[in-house]
């Protein structure tokens, strides 16, 4: 597949400018340079919008579908399909900017994971955080809201190293008693995860997520500091306060509908959140060419083509996740999104047909 192919495929899954996904310069100087930082790889970036004007100025901001794009190109330039764990080991968690001195001056390593999952999203806009607890583990559950499902691998092998390297910097030790679930097959690469990942690995999990000891947050972090960390965290309130009072974007909806996929909020429920009426959400939708049926349609598809994909769930199980009442129903609406059955779609996948 092509970066023109690549592109074109996504395109049909969401209504224009539906992605508000945006990417510091400085993460996309840490992808340039991991990756070789060759003029190939300058030409790659350049090819999708991304200059060196950008990569040189610390406060600009990327559509994050560009800077995909570009990595595309280049893993199918150098053959580098695990370019994730690459790009991943070397995130170090400063690269993260204030997240980054929130985290490494907190006083324990609870209040450290719990700081990235609460300031996360002043940073990353293509992942949801959430940390919570299950009996003796604290469990750290990556959810994704891009549009990007072929380069789902690289981006959460990414992310899931970048949320180790932290944890392991405050703490000051290995996460050998962690285990990392993936919620995708095993790629041909999959023995190299062992020289990346401290604790065990797994593969075909219902979600992405760092599964950790809850013992581990009593910890006091070796960098503590708690004047830094009172700075920090004043800068985080304002720029969370800051992007929760303009933060109704078509790419916010989407992700919160694809958090409830059995039980999606309703148009009212959506309107609470932003603190609007019902209908002053139905304009906006209109604004932006789309309306709430298509935006539920297009996660219900996303989600849909997602599992065929990465899981053997059945037909049935599949259409009972995504809060259909019977199978036939979820059947008629594949079939309208993508001109065949779901079943039809998953052998394709397998015979790995064109246009899959």
């Amino acid at each position: 597949m092509t970066s023109k192919e690549f592109e074109e495929s996504h395109r049909e899954i969401r209504p224009d400018d539906a992605s508000n996904c945006l990417i510091a310069s400085g993460y996309i100087n840490l992808v340039y340079h991991t990756l070789g930082g060759s003029a190939e790889i300058m030409e790659c970036l350049v090819n999708h919008g991304i200059t060196e004007k950008i990569l040189s100025d610390p406060a600009a901001q990327v559509d994050f579908d560009k800077l995909c794009l570009a990595v595309f190109d280049v893993m199918r330039m150098l053959n580098m399909p695990n370019a994730g764990l690459s790009i991943g080991e070397k995130m170090h968690i400063s690269t993260h900017g204030t997240v980054g001195m929130a985290v490494i001056s907190s006083a324990t390593v609870g209040r450290a994971i719990d700081d990235l999952a609460r300031y996360y999203q002043t940073r990353i806009t293509f992942c949801d955080l959430n940390a919570y607890y299950e009996g003796s583990s604290l469990i750290m559950e990556l959810t994704e809201t891009h549009h990007n499902p072929e380069l789902q691998a690289t981006i959460v092998e990414t992310m899931m190293l970048a949320l180790q390297n932290a944890v392991e910097f405050v703490s000051g030790r290995p996460l050998s008693d962690s285990k990392v679930l993936f919620a995708f097959p095993p790629p041909e690469y999959a023995e190299q995860y062992d020289n990346y990942f401290s604790g065990d690995v797994e593969f075909n999990a219902d979600k992405h997520t760092m599964i950790l000891p809850a013992a581990l947050c009593k910890l006091h972090c070796i960098t503590a500091d708690q004047q830094i960390h009172r700075l920090a965290e004043e800068q985080l309130q304002q720029k969370l306060q800051e992007i929760r009072s303009s933060n109704l974007t078509v790419q916010h909806i989407l992700a919160l509908m694809r958090q409830r996929p059995s039980d999606i909020p309703g148009l009212e429920e959506l309107a609470d959140v932003f603190s609007i009426s019902s209908r002053t959400l139905i304009r906006y939708l209109q604004a932006q060419n789309t309306n709430y049926r298509e935006l539920r349609n297009i996660v219900h598809k996303q989600m849909a083509m997602e599992s065929l994909r990465n899981t053997d769930n059945s037909v049935e199980s599949l259409a009972l996740d995504l809060g259909y009442k019977d199978t036939a129903s979820f059947r008629r609406a594949f079939k309208r999104w993508c001109g065949c059955s779901p079943s039809e779609y998953r052998d394709s996948l397998k015979k790995g047909l064109p246009g899959a």
